[in-house]
């Protein structure tokens, strides 16, 4: 059965944009050169001065505010109602106290994420190894990067990575970008020669949800709804232009059709109606994407190489774990000179067995 929501949004944003608006530039194009991130609004709660222990954690979020609106709100003071509320939720905890939630255009009134004031959280909240996997092969050209959140059941987890890159792989082959019509594509920001590359590629990563450095992402994917939170399953979470998600794909309803309409619906002819109007989240990814696009290789981000899940992962291809070429090369290494060395001892074994049994 396909998901519902998924799909009836995605209906719904067709019908909203109707045809006169419809141009041939391609979804995940138009979002990752003209959609700017929506930032999350992050309320640090404390009462009077913050210690000098804190001003590290409180530095690094006023620096990130690409990404996070940042409020400060002394408990001891005043408060407008709407922050009176959330501190209300909120007023048995330890302060200093923050509080993420979801851009104010999502319109969704729930906490993305709460905890104390600290380095370690404030990191975790703006990067992790995932979330610059899923930047760096976007900004290298894939229409959408397929993240798979691991439920927890080997089996199952591994069942739905192999659905998804069997689809993934038939849609990158069977698909194709919309044809410029009526010299739509004439802004160069649309130059088909431009970087990044204009072609048809998918991919996907796999993510644990126990994985500590991905606890503060998994909670922004999931925190949204409560099925999403608790689910024991696999879910699969679409990502294209500058960290936007579309609808979660959970369990059992993640099949090919749904993994199919998602493809087509990243490279078909955009809208081009306002962001918010368009399926979607944005994540939180400390990236400076306009300097990326405008070709300035430091802005791309350095993808750390994901946790691996045993030995078989270094032998995955990109649509896959996620794993880069460079560990697979550098484990072949590691096991040609293993088998060697084993050989070398079994070979250099026998020459003492063969001499001692002469001998004697």
């Amino acid at each position: 059965m396909r998901h519902v929501c998924f799909w009836g949004v995605l209906v719904c944003a067709a019908l909203a944009a109707g045809p006169a608006w419809a141009c041939s530039v391609p979804v995940f194009r138009y979002a990752l050169e003209r959609w700017p991130v929506a930032p999350y609004e992050v309320y640090v709660f404390h009462r009077g001065p913050l210690a000098a222990e804190f001003q590290k954690a409180l530095a690094r979020l006023k620096s990130a505010d690409a990404y996070v609106t940042l409020t400060g709100v002394d408990v001891a003071g005043k408060m407008d109602e709407d922050t009176a509320k959330i501190w209300q939720a909120h007023s048995a905890a330890a302060l200093p106290w923050m509080v993420v939630r979801y851009p104010s255009d999502l319109h969704a009134p729930v906490d993305a994420w709460a905890g104390p004031l600290a380095e370690e959280n404030v990191a975790l909240l703006l990067d992790s190894p995932a979330r610059r996997q899923v930047a760096r092969r976007i900004l290298e050209g894939d229409c959408g990067v397929f993240l798979l959140l691991e439920g927890g059941d080997r089996a199952k987890d591994d069942a739905t990575a192999i659905l998804l890159e069997t689809e993934l792989k038939r849609m990158q082959e069977t698909l194709e970008l919309p044809k410029p019509e009526g010299g739509s594509w004439g802004d160069p920001v649309y130059d088909e020669r431009g970087a990044p590359p204009l072609h048809v590629a998918f991919s996907s990563i796999r993510v644990s949800r126990t994985d500590p450095a991905e606890r503060l992402f998994v909670k922004l994917l999931t925190a949204t709804m409560p099925a999403l939170d608790r689910a024991a399953m696999p879910i699969v979470f679409p990502m294209f232009g500058r960290g936007r998600v579309l609808d979660a794909l959970i369990g059992p309803q993640i099949d090919k059709d749904v993994i199919d309409d998602a493809c087509a619906f990243l490279i078909g002819p955009c809208s081009c109606i306002v962001k918010n109007q368009n399926p979607g989240i944005d994540m939180v990814m400390a990236v400076d994407w306009q300097a990326a696009l405008s070709g300035q290789k430091s802005a791309i981000p350095k993808a750390a190489p994901l946790p691996l899940k045993g030995i078989g992962d270094f032998f995955s291809p990109k649509q896959g774990l996620g794993i880069p070429t460079e560990a697979s090369a550098t484990l072949m290494k590691f096991v040609a000179i293993g088998v060697a060395a084993a050989l070398g001892g079994l070979a250099v074994a026998g020459i003492l067995i063969w001499r001692k049994t002469r001998s004697t």
